[in-house]
C-alpha cells in the first residue's frame, strides 16, 4: 500500500523539528574569529581590503584611495548532507532513530562552517590574500604615501618555526581577518514525491537532506599574527609587540591590539599556563595573566 500524504507529512515534520534542534545546538566557534558577509552572487571580490580604515588631516580636497586591482575572488561552493530512509521504515513508523540523524545533520551545519573558517586560517601560510601574498607572510607590501603609492616596504605577520601553528588576533574591531561568506543559508530539503523522484519509484527510498552554499575568505592580514615557533613567553611577547607596532600606508599607526590567542590541541596546555595561571613556576606574578583571551580548538590542529 502506498504511503499516504499524511504519513510523509508526519515524517517530514518530525525530521524538521530535529534538524532545527540541531541547528540551535550547533557549535559556532567560527564566530569568535570571523565576520559574516552575505553574498549575492556566485562569488565575492575583496579588492576593497586594500583600504584599511584610517583618518587623516583634511587639507584641500579629500584623499581618494583607489582600490588596488587584485585577483582575490572567492567563489561560493555548494555543500550537502543526505539522509535516505527506506519506505518500509516509514510504513512501520520506525523513523524515530532517523530523528537523531537529522538532528546531527543540523549540528553538522555549524561543524561545516567551523571547518571552512579554521581550514582557511590554517591555509593562511600558503594561500594568497588580497595583496597577492600569502595571508601569513614576511613580505606584505605597505606604501609610504597615504594614497597607496610609492615604493613599498615589506611588513611581516609571521614568526618562523616548524611546530603546530598558533595565532594572535585582534577580533574586536569592525574589520576582520577572516570572513564567512554565505550565499544560501542552510535549509532542509526533501524528495518524497514518487511522481518527481526516480529514487522513490526505483529504490523505494525517500531522501532528505541539508544544503548550504558559501565559502570562507581572508580579510585584513594586519589583524592576525601567526607563529610556528614554540609557544612561550618570549615568542608571545614578540608577536604581541609586532601587532602593536603595525603601521599602514603613509606610515600611520593602525592601533591594533591583540585580544585573542588561538591554538590547537598540541599547544593548549602551554597556552593555559601562559595566560590563565596567576603565578609562574617560581611563584612570581604572571604578568601575562588574561592579557588576551584563549581559544584552544581542535579545528586548528593537524
Amino acid at each position: 500500500m502506498p504511503l499516504t500524504a499524511q504519513e510523509l507529512l508526519d515524517l517530514r515534520t518530525s525530521l524538521v523539528v530535529r534538524w532545527n534542534r540541531g541547528l540551535a545546538a550547533q557549535n559556532e566557534d567560527w564566530k569568535r574569529i570571523a565576520g559574516f558577509i552575505k553574498s549575492t552572487g556566485d562569488s565575492n571580490t575583496y579588492e576593497w581590503m586594500s583600504q584599511f580604515p584610517a583618518f587623516r588631516k583634511w587639507v584641500g580636497q579629500r584623499l581618494h584611495k583607489t582600490a588596488r586591482e587584485t585577483a582575490y575572488r572567492v567563489r561560493n561552493e555548494k555543500y550537502e548532507a543526505t539522509l535516505d530512509i527506506p519506505a518500509e521504515d516509514i510504513e512501520d513508523r520506525r523513523w524515530f532513530h532517523y530523528g537523531d540523524v537529522a538532528e546531527s545533520h543540523g549540528v553538522a551545519v555549524g561543524d561545516h562552517k567551523n571547518d571552512l573558517v579554521f581550514s582557511q586560517l590554517k591555509n593562511g601560510f600558503t594561500e594568497l590574500c588580497y595583496d597577492g601574498q600569502p595571508f601569513f607572510d614576511a613580505d606584505h607590501p605597505v606604501y609610504p604615501n597615504e594614497d597607496g603609492t610609492g615604493a613599498a616596504v615589506t611588513v611581516s605577520n609571521l614568526q618562523a618555526g616548524t611546530g603546530e601553528p598558533w595565532i594572535l588576533a585582534c577580533t574586536r574591531r569592525a574589520p576582520k581577518f577572516l570572513y564567512l561568506q554565505e550565499r544560501t543559508p542552510a535549509r532542509f530539503d526533501q524528495m518524497i514525491d514518487p511522481r518527481r523522484s526516480d529514487r522513490v519509484f526505483d529504490y523505494d527510498t525517500y531522501s532528505f537532506g541539508g544544503r548550504w552554499r558559501g565559502n570562507a575568505a581572508f580579510g585584513f592580514w594586519q589583524l592576525a599574527y601567526a607563529s610556528r615557533a614554540e609557544l612561550n613567553a618570549d615568542n608571545f611577547d614578540a608577536a604581541t609587540n609586532a601587532m602593536l607596532l603595525t603601521k599602514g600606508d603613509g606610515n600611520r599607526r593602525l592601533n591594533i591590539k591583540p585580544d585573542l590567542l588561538i591554538c590547537g590541541v598540541t599547544n593548549r596546555v602551554k597556552a593555559a599556563k601562559l595566560l590563565l595561571a596567576k603565578t609562574e613556576t617560581g611563584g612570581a606574578d604572571n604578568i601575562r595573566y588574561k592579557q588576551v583571551e584563549l581559544l584552544d580548538t581542535a579545528w586548528l590542529s593537524d
